[in-house]
């Protein structure tokens, strides 16, 4: 059998825990491997003998044997580990060669470029590898060695930390260990269990503490380091796209050199072997990485592995995920389940958990931005220095804020326990998204540090600081970089604990990044016209592009399922020359979640940035950094159908500073009255059977409602509205009746007619 992935060695310990001692004969002997896996295959002198499936933190994955390995009673062979090294002697060599070669020549180029080279050692096969090739390679006085340690490794990993550590000793290399001040435990507390889109651990427990470490060991706060990491190509796809060498994928200021990036598995385990090096014992109890023992990104196998050896370490952490869970802590079973089932690793935000806190808000309140928080030990004034200089003018609860931006006003009302609501004037131009972003930040951060440190590590001026008891104090000679402020939302512990609002009621629980970067083109809708019910098998698109180009079909109401409506008939009937299909279109696309946001957001005749558009997304919940600019570039392509002749307004291209485009919103210049009827039902029926409304309820922009008005859609002034409806009443009065009489602006719909009825006037 040949291997396609990543190979391992299967030891005695590996199959006595998965129960294969039931089935096979072999002696316990660790010292040595006894066959080779690939996943959940089990290979023995190149044939697939077995394979495991499923597994959970409390269940044992299920074993398939495939065929017997050797005749009933006949001892598994080891795996004739000198004869391996032999026969690869001559091509390793090279392969070695190379790698130490690369080292070398990357501390030559780099050596006057950074303050400190250091080794990220993990414990782990691939940093230990590593950790060799670089002390192969380079003086041993001219780098340092360095574990993170989360305080979440394996035990096993802790003993190999101490035998490369009296290792390095020996041969006169200095090795750190960096923890965070922060135990697990505690920090598990306050920011709820990590998850797959929430990893603060890794920022928190072991790139803040390494960072923070060196700065102490150079010296100085602007440290420009180079670190060597035991990073490959093949352990995932994510890191198949890493360079040999690269520049802030760890952390700001860090080099990063890959020395074995394109070293297969299979190579990093002959080179153990043939150089006797140190294999952490979590391998031969067949884990397939050494990393924290509950990991959001672990796989179920090696859940059951972990909870199963190393049960006294992985049951505090699991109490806090049973003891955080938001649900009944009476119903053990499903909170069994949330676990087993890996819903706390699947979590986008603190809805899950009890700890998420209810006492922060953000709202746009009559085209203001208004946030309630609470200034934990004053610290809003503190973090206000990070965006400029300020001026507090207690008597009017004001507070002026001058950027290099442009000077702006921020309202401040004082509430009970340390509260404080403050309020600004809410708009899309870019300098006021980006200064309305950065307000945002200093908010969040001011009601849910827990002084991490994330924030002091980013800060290469030396300007930001926490005291032991965990007091925040921020220079006045802080030059307002930003890179404080540079941390996804803005804190990660609100990240991972916020509680989403929605976005209306068609956007609950909905991603925003509806198409993500297949927005659609003209050109797919000439192809559904021309091939008719022949478009699902003879149409070009991608594979990618005929799912979104449905879900965009069914959006704007032309289909429902795979079944065409009597709009898509319409649109079809029409060649799509028709505004007024087009129109329509429109009005359902409002309530959906990426259109709808976009129609929610800008006002029309008004030019917006792409800057300011990804500057406002970014401060949206549930927006994901691929989304940031996958819904530009989709909105780009909508912008560019006949929709931009109804309301939705039109693209031009940009310099860099707007993000390489600007958007305007432009009005519906000739509207079809049956159009707005339509639009108007729609409102109706999305505000709840809400058939009585006045005319000023539709150009009335600060009401929260679940309806869109087809002010917000089209664009329509108040006086052409109103002759709007006042024909609509004449020609279509079996719908809709009007009063614009003694200051009385009345308009009722036949609450026996739907929007779907009015599509019969067309």
């Amino acid at each position: 059998m040949q291997f396609s992935k990543e190979p391992r060695p299967v030891y005695s310990r590996e199959l006595d825990i998965l129960g294969f001692d039931k089935y096979w004969n072999y002696d316990k002997d660790d010292s040595v491997p006894l066959m080779w896996a690939e996943a959940n295959n089990y290979i023995y002198k190149g044939r697939l003998v077995a394979q495991t499936k499923g597994g959970t933190f409390f269940t044992a994955p299920v074993i398939k044997l495939i065929e017997n390995p050797e005749p009933e009673g006949v001892k598994l062979s080891p795996v004739n580990i000198d004869l391996m090294v032999s026969k690869n002697e001559k091509l390793f060599e090279a392969l070695v060669s190379d790698t130490i070669k690369g080292v070398y020549n990357t501390y030559l180029s780099y050596k006057k470029k950074v303050d400190i080279f250091h080794v990220s050692y993990s414990g782990g096969k691939d940093s230990e590898v590593a950790l060799d090739i670089v002390q192969r390679a380079l003086p041993h006085d001219s780098f340092i060695v360095i574990f993170g340690d989360t305080g979440m490794e394996f035990p096993d990993t802790y003993k190999s930390v101490e035998i490369a550590k009296a290792k390095c000793k020996k041969e006169g290399i200095k090795f750190h260990v960096a923890k965070s001040h922060l135990k697990p435990i505690d920090s598990w507390k306050k920011f709820g269990p990590p998850a797959a889109t929430i990893r603060w651990c890794c920022s928190v427990h072991k790139t803040t503490p390494q960072l923070l470490l060196i700065k102490d060991i150079v010296g100085k706060n602007a440290v420009t380091e180079m670190a060597f990491v035991g990073v490959r190509a093949d352990e995932s796809v994510r890191r198949s796209g890493y360079d040999y060498i690269s520049y802030g994928t760890k952390h700001k200021g860090q080099y990063s050199c890959n020395p074995i990036l394109t070293w297969s598995s299979a190579e990093v385990y002959l080179y153990i072997y043939a150089n006797k090096l140190h294999l952490n014992e979590a391998y031969k109890r067949g884990n397939t990485r050494a990393g924290c023992l509950v990991c959001p990104m672990s796989t179920n196998r090696n859940d059951y592995l972990n909870n199963l050896c190393y049960n006294e370490s992985t049951q505090p952490l699991l109490d806090i995920i049973h003891d955080l869970d938001a649900a009944d802590k009476g119903k053990e079973g499903r909170i069994r389940s949330y676990i087993e089932n890996n819903g706390w690793k699947a979590r986008k935000n603190g809805r899950d958990l009890s700890i998420a806190p209810k006492d922060y808000d953000e709202s746009i309140i009559g085209g203001n931005l208004v946030i309630t928080f609470k200034n934990a030990n004053n610290d809003w004034f503190q973090w206000l220095k990070t965006v400029g200089t300020y001026v507090i003018d207690e008597s009017k609860g004001k507070v002026t804020i001058d950027t290099s931006d442009g000077q702006y006003y921020v309202d401040v009302v004082k509430l009970q326990e340390g509260y404080l609501r403050i309020s600004t004037y809410n708009d899309n131009t870019p300098s006021r998204t980006f200064f309305l972003k950065k307000l945002r930040i200093v908010c969040r951060k001011s009601h849910y540090c827990v002084s991490c440190h994330v924030c002091m590590a980013n800060c290469k001026y030396g300007n930001l600081h926490f005291d032991e008891k965990g007091k925040l104090t921020i220079s006045d000679k802080c030059i307002k970089c930003g890179k404080c402020l540079d941390i996804d939302t803005g804190c990660y512990v609100y990240k991972s604990l916020w509680l989403s609002k929605g976005l209306g009621n068609m956007n609950k629980k909905k991603s925003i990044d509806c198409y993500a970067a297949h927005g659609p083109k003209i050109e797919w809708f000439q192809e559904y016209v021309k091939l008719g019910n022949n478009f699902k098998i003879e149409n070009s698109l991608g594979n990618n592009q005929v799912p979104a180009f449905n879900r965009f079909l069914r959006d704007s109401g032309v289909i429902i399922g795979d079944t065409e409506t009597k709009l898509g008939v319409m649109l079809r009937d029409s060649n799509l020359e028709d505004n007024n299909i087009w129109a329509l279109m429109l009005a359902n696309l409002a309530y959906t979640p990426e259109v709808g946001w976009y129609i929610s957001q800008f006002g029309f005749n008004e030019m917006i940035a792409q800057s300011s558009i990804v500057n406002t997304l970014s401060t949206t919940e549930g927006v994901s950094a691929s989304a940031l600019k996958s819904i530009p570039a989709a909105l780009k392509r909508i912008a560019a159908l006949p929709l931009k002749h109804v309301g939705f307004g039109f693209t031009e291209k940009s310099g860099k500073e707007d993000g390489g485009a600007k958007f305007t919103r432009t009005p519906w210049l000739t509207p079809s009255p049956e159009v707005i009827l339509y639009s108007l039902y729609k409102f109706a029926e999305a505000c709840d059977g809400y058939y009585q409304f006045t005319m000023s309820r539709l150009f009335d922009s600060n009401v929260e409602s679940d309806g869109v008005s087809p002010v917000r859609i089209f664009g329509i002034e108040e006086e052409e509205m109103k002759k709007i409806l006042k024909g609509l009443s004449i020609n279509h009065s079996d719908f809709i009746s009007v009063t614009f009489t003694l200051d009385l602006d009345n308009i009722n719909l036949r609450e026996d007619k739907t929007a779907h009825d009015v599509l019969d006037l067309f």
